[in-house]
């Protein structure tokens, strides 16, 4: 792009970048590479391994029908045909930011909100690319790491909750550093009176607070979105006091503190990683990894389930 991808950043939203929910307008919405054709293509050239696909129920309480499935033989077109016919949720992972065609976007973003935000100096970042069905949803979770989301095709509505109690325990997070639960959290739908609410159209852009929970629903349209990871040294600290916490009430004893500063926060960084190199020698199963169905572009959900073994 020659033109910019953020369009109306100002001081006023400097002021609140990273500290509250940040919405803002990006221009990659206008871009070919985002054409149905071009995301065809893209579909057909990722490597299986980075392609999640999923389906979930209509309750956006029953976090449990959260379930992941496989392509079979499906092309980049039919699965996309399937995604708008059906309900059906693909990630294609770290696509925004590994693939030769949307690298250069991802990296001109970055150079944007660097420049535009004067000390922003993220440790890492990856960016991800969402194809979801008009009736799909993500529910309630929290993301381990900074986050950013610019929406591309169709229509969804973006909830954002306080990243405090009672909408975010840290034993919750703890749960996700650990492995234990994926990243969905408890949910109460009396807190969506709480939530920062909009209906999000083709360029629109929104970041939030780390761990802040928030959910999902599309309500028009093949929905495409891109998401954006962002490690930052204060994410690294945060989840490293709350991964050693983990670990301190899995030894018995009880942590009365999530201070980033100071030398206990210090002393926390050494428990947490020695508790990942005792935990790398004793691999565990991640959350919801089973594959329960295949993607079928003749079904009217788009798949077909797996009998059961």
């Amino acid at each position: 792009m020659t033109a910019s991808v953020l369009t109306d950043w100002d001081d006023a939203k400097t002021g609140t970048f990273r500290k509250a929910v940040t919405p803002a307008r990006h221009a990659l919405h206008e871009h070919p590479a985002f054409s149905d054709d071009a995301l065809a293509e893209l579909i057909d050239r990722r490597p299986r391994d980075m392609t999640d696909i999923c389906t979930m129920g209509d309750d956006p309480s029953d976090q449990d029908s959260w379930r992941g499935g496989e392509r079979g033989n499906a092309t980049g077109a039919q699965l996309m045909e399937a995604v708008r016919a059906g309900k059906l949720w693909i990630n294609l992972r770290h696509a925004m930011s590994d693939d030769p065609v949307y690298a250069p976007l991802f990296r001109q973003l970055f150079d944007e909100l660097k420049a535009k935000n004067p000390g922003y100096a993220p440790v890492r970042s990856y960016g991800g690319i969402l194809i979801s069905s008009p009736k799909a949803q993500v529910f309630y979770h929290a993301d381990v790491s900074e986050t950013l989301l610019l929406h591309v095709k169709g229509r969804k509505r973006f909830r954002i909750y306080p990243a405090e109690r009672p909408w975010l325990t840290d034993r919750s997070m703890e749960d996700i550093l650990h492995f234990v639960a994926a990243e969905d959290v408890p949910y109460d739908a009396a807190w969506d009176a709480d939530a920062w609410t909009k209906d999000m159209e083709p360029g629109d852009f929104v970041s939030w607070p780390l761990h802040a929970p928030h959910r999902v629903e599309n309500i028009g349209g093949l929905n495409v979105s891109v998401t954006v990871e962002v490690v930052t040294r204060d994410s690294l600290m945060k989840n490293a006091v709350l991964h050693a916490n983990g670990a301190l009430r899995r030894m018995g004893w009880t942590p009365r503190s999530n201070a980033v500063k100071g030398p206990q926060a210090l002393a926390k960084l050494a428990v947490s990683r020695g508790w990942k190199l005792y935990r790398s020698l004793r691999p565990v199963t991640m959350p919801r990894s089973e594959v329960t169905f295949d993607v079928d572009v003749a079904a009217e959900t788009g798949f077909r389930d797996r009998a059961a073994v």
